[in-house]
């Protein structure tokens, strides 16, 4: 969930791809066949129908769900309103302000985006609800089979109630977009564009009109700015123009090269070492619940000191349910949709099989073509590496490389163990056996010679 406010225990947030909150708002629908079709798409990873094209603003507190908003975009004459759909409150929190406050979160994003109106339409017999809607500046338009059609302009309300202000929350350390000459260009990604300004900083500029994209990005690049591991490329000011929230001003790169760029020049211990390396900022991100989510050559860096530097921290997830659809093809987890350590950890292994061999996997390949291609490589690989890439490929296990390796080192050992046990076991049971047939030779050497007297 993308936050607003965050006060207390009272939580007001953009839905994304929480799919236990998506689950608990389903639980509130009165028809049971739509309830069920929206459970079993939430099950299989998947934003049910209901809620596409449409945005979702939810309360929560403790955890629990109080309420509901969901809305969406129309346009008309060459202009954009917003049309609520729904606007649910549980009973036991009516009539405690949480009706308006839904209501402001839609108006809010409505400005944010540039819409004219935001409407409504209410049961004309509700009067309580129809006077929550009239406090907030809304006025009846019209009526149809549904009720009364209210409607408020976006600008005087956001004005009048200074929404901005409640649910805009800039650092002081942030950027003015106006004050930021650009020089020139210096490259092109799938989320922006990274541009040098004539005081010497890196700016990098979202291309995205996604109102919930750019209002994750905010919050993600908020948390990482403040995070105290130096093997990121880490934010250094917020960039917003007119309050809007549009990129940032990055740390400096040091002067260094991609991974990919020299790697056929690299020998395999150096290739181990800067596996390793990556493995171990990983391990740091992980142990604070941040997850790479976009781990490829490209966006791994080392420095003429050999250390390394991973960039594109605005791809970096920091949240729980988050589908994994962003990545190109190759680094998707087949078996897990949802970014985790797991998906980061398969983007790793593929990551790193592809500098071990020396090839540049397609990024469109499938995770049959990568097996293909492993299979074709892996007599360039030592049984430890085939031991791990053999696991990544035929199991649901997902390791970190050193673990993989002690793991192989146990297996080997115990494997050993096991032998040495067993030929021991062997050796007493022969020895066994030939004392009993020397004993049952000299018994029988006695009694011949015994009656042969």
């Amino acid at each position: 969930m993308i936050n607003l406010v965050k006060k207390e225990n009272l939580n007001l947030g953009i839905l994304e791809t929480d799919f236990d909150i998506f689950a608990d708002i389903v639980n509130t629908f009165s028809s049971e066949s739509i309830k069920k079709d929206c459970l079993l798409d939430i099950d299989d990873y998947i934003i049910p129908a209901y809620f596409k094209n449409k945005i979702t603003i939810v309360i929560q507190t403790n955890g629990m769900l109080v309420g509901y908003a969901t809305f969406e975009f129309k346009n008309s004459n060459n202009s954009s309103n917003v049309e609520i759909n729904k606007l649910y409150v549980l009973d036991e929190f009516k009539n405690k302000n949480m009706e308006p406050l839904l209501v402001e979160a839609v108006i809010y994003v409505a400005g944010e985006v540039g819409s004219r109106n935001v409407v409504v339409t209410v049961d004309e017999h509700d009067q309580a609800i129809l006077d929550a809607y009239k406090s907030l500046g809304f006025y009846e338009v019209g009526i149809n089979e549904d009720g009364s059609l209210l409607s408020v302009s976006v600008i005087s309300a956001v004005s009048a109630r200074r929404l901005n202000d409640k649910f805009r929350d800039i650092e002081k350390d942030s950027v003015d977009y106006k004050s930021l000459k650009l020089v020139k260009k210096i490259a092109t990604g799938r989320s922006g564009n990274i541009y040098l300004t004539q005081d010497g900083r890196i700016l990098k500029m979202f291309t995205s009109t996604s109102f919930t994209y750019i209002k994750d990005r905010e919050e993600t690049l908020r948390y990482l700015k403040n995070i105290d591991i130096e093997e990121i490329v880490k934010p250094k000011h917020l960039v917003y123009y007119d309050g809007v929230f549009v990129g940032y001003i990055m740390e400096y790169l040091p002067e260094g090269e991609a991974l990919w760029n020299k790697s056929s020049n690299y020998s395999f211990e150096q290739k181990i070492e800067k596996i390793k390396a990556i493995e171990d900022v990983m391990k740091k991100l992980h142990e604070k619940h941040i997850y790479i989510c976009d781990l490829n050559p490209d966006n791994i860096f080392f420095n003429n000191e050999g250390k390394v530097r991973l960039i594109d921290c605005d791809a970096f997830v920091i949240k729980k349910n988050v589908v994994n659809n962003e990545v190109d093809k190759k680094y998707q987890d087949p078996i897990y949709k949802i970014v985790s350590e797991k998906t980061d950890l398969y983007a790793f292994a593929i990551t790193s099989l592809q500098l071990l061999i020396e090839e540049k996997i397609d990024n469109n390949a499938t995770f049959n073509d990568i097996e293909k291609i492993y299979n074709k490589n892996k007599n360039k690989l030592p049984v430890s590496f085939k031991s791990y890439y053999d696991n990544i490929f035929k199991t649901k296990e997902r390791y970190y490389l050193s673990e993989a390796y002690e793991k192989y080192l146990e297996n080997m050992y115990s494997a050993e163990d096991e032998s040495a046990s067993n030929n021991a076991k062997s050796g007493k049971i022969s020895v066994i056996i030939l004392s009993a047939i020397i004993v049952f030779v000299a018994i029988l050497g006695y009694i011949v010679f015994k009656f042969s007297r």
